[in-house]
């Protein structure tokens, strides 16, 4: 049957990922009455399964149940699987969900950056590569195929309070399109019936790259750059000397945007204005960077500057603020180095 094909009945929902976002899906879909199946491990399996998931979100605490395995064969195959982790992590968490995955199963991956998708879907000059940067093998193109990819760009703000705890007070919006824009598509409009259904305010776009876009540069024009200052969203997009460093970023990022045929619907200003807007948020970077976590610079910054290279354009004040975040993250005395050789 075509992966285009999701049974008639109630959807099975899996989410592969117990992070911030993982947790905040998890609680928003099981709180709207769907059958919400979670790939975990740990103190936030065990959390999970004894006390379901809790979502801090503007001054309420939500808490829902949810089945919760360390065993991707008890959850069983999914309608749809979110996978919620770090971009490099999506091969291992991939690998791990591999039963809940059959022929007819739609994954959609939330993940920050350049996706492993980019090349996949449309003709072109790069039809089918893989984004090394991401993909080093390619073998995330070999796990899954792309006809059962869906496109998504998250614009959630969330934090992870502890296992299986969240908190998002900011509005919740995620964009959907077929990687191939096709304009129709039947799985689409379910998948989006169900997260507006659970609160989410969601999108079908036929063009996803083109948001896709958007994201990747507010990803690009603040993450690595909280990491350096240790600033907040406000102060990003509002502080005087950073905001001359975040506006030559983003015509950098414009430029190359413009050059894989993207059409951005904001102008500059307003960009920064919302940025801003979010408020003393702390960006997903820098929450791994304080807990000695890896970063996702590989899929925010250097696969950026892998297709600026395929391009052939310049993105100097770019290449720079991402290899001072790359320093940050190696300093001996960070915790995610404990143990490394000197």
């Amino acid at each position: 049957m075509s992966a285009e094909a999701l049974h008639a009945g109630p959807l099975r929902i899996g989410v592969a990922g117990a992070g911030a976002i993982g947790c905040t899906l998890a609680v928003l879909l099981a709180r709207a009455g769907m059958a919400v199946h979670v790939l975990a491990r740990g103190e936030t399996l065990r959390r999970m399964q004894d006390e379901g998931v809790t979502l801090h979100r503007q001054g309420q605490r939500w808490q829902a149940e949810v089945m919760a395995s360390g065993n991707a064969a008890e959850l069983g195959v999914q309608d749809v699987l979110f996978l919620c982790v770090k971009s490099q992590d999506v091969a291992s968490m991939l690998a791990a969900a591999r039963a809940m995955v059959g022929p007819q199963t739609t994954v959609v991956p939330l993940v920050n950056g350049v996706p492993f998708w980019f090349f996949q879907g449309l003709p072109g000059r790069w039809h089918g590569r893989a984004v090394r940067c991401v993909d080093p093998e390619g073998s995330l193109l070999q796990q899954v195929d792309a006809r059962q990819v869906l496109g998504a760009v998250t614009f959630i703000t969330a934090e992870r309070l502890g296992p299986a705890e969240a908190v998002s007070d900011n509005p919740l919006l995620i964009v959907l399109g077929e990687i191939d824009h096709r304009p129709d598509s039947t799985r689409l409009e379910r998948i989006a019936a169900a997260l507006r259904e659970a609160g989410v305010e969601t999108r079908c776009v036929p063009a996803v790259r083109d948001t896709l876009w958007t994201k990747i540069l507010a990803n690009l024009t603040s993450n690595p750059l909280s990491v350096i200052s240790g600033a907040t969203l406000d102060a990003i997009y509002g502080d005087s000397r950073l905001l001359p460093i975040v506006r030559q970023m983003l015509q950098e990022g414009l430029a190359l945007a413009a050059a894989y045929g993207a059409r951005i619907a904001f102008d500059p200003m307003s960009f920064v204005a919302e940025g801003a807007a979010l408020g003393a948020v702390r960006t997903s970077m820098l929450q791994d960077h304080l807990a000695g976590r890896p970063l996702e610079l590989a899929a925010i910054g250097d696969a950026v500057l892998e297709l600026a290279h395929l391009q052939g354009v310049e993105m100097p004040v770019t290449e720079r603020v991402i290899g001072l975040a790359h320093f940050r993250e190696a300093l001996p005395g960070h915790p995610s180095r404990a143990g490394a050789a000197g």
